[in-house]
């Protein structure tokens, strides 16, 4: 049995392993042409699944996207969304 010290070593090290894989997860790039509903959400901040949904509706309906700007035509995304997420979006 692991005294409490040894303990809340254990689980502030897995805190901020748990912290570091979330932050690496949003760092990671998506191709916002190939990208399926649920990478949308997972990779996007302020994304989730129904904005996802509208992104690749939006991307059916242009036939693919040739600008980021684009995706300031989803209802509901606006221009705070989508400059947290421009460095991670790729075309």
């Amino acid at each position: 049995m692991m005294s409490a010290s040894a303990t809340t070593v254990v689980l502030e090290s897995m805190s901020a392993h748990t912290h570091t894989m979330r932050s690496e997860a949003t760092q990671e790039t998506v191709n916002i042409n190939r990208a399926s509903v649920e990478e949308l959400a997972a990779k996007l901040r302020g994304v989730g699944l129904a904005r996802a949904r509208a992104i690749i509706e939006l991307r059916e309906s242009l036939g693919g996207f040739t600008d980021v700007d684009q995706l300031l035509q989803v209802r509901g995304l606006g221009i705070k969304v989508l400059n947290e997420n421009r460095e991670r979006i790729i075309l």
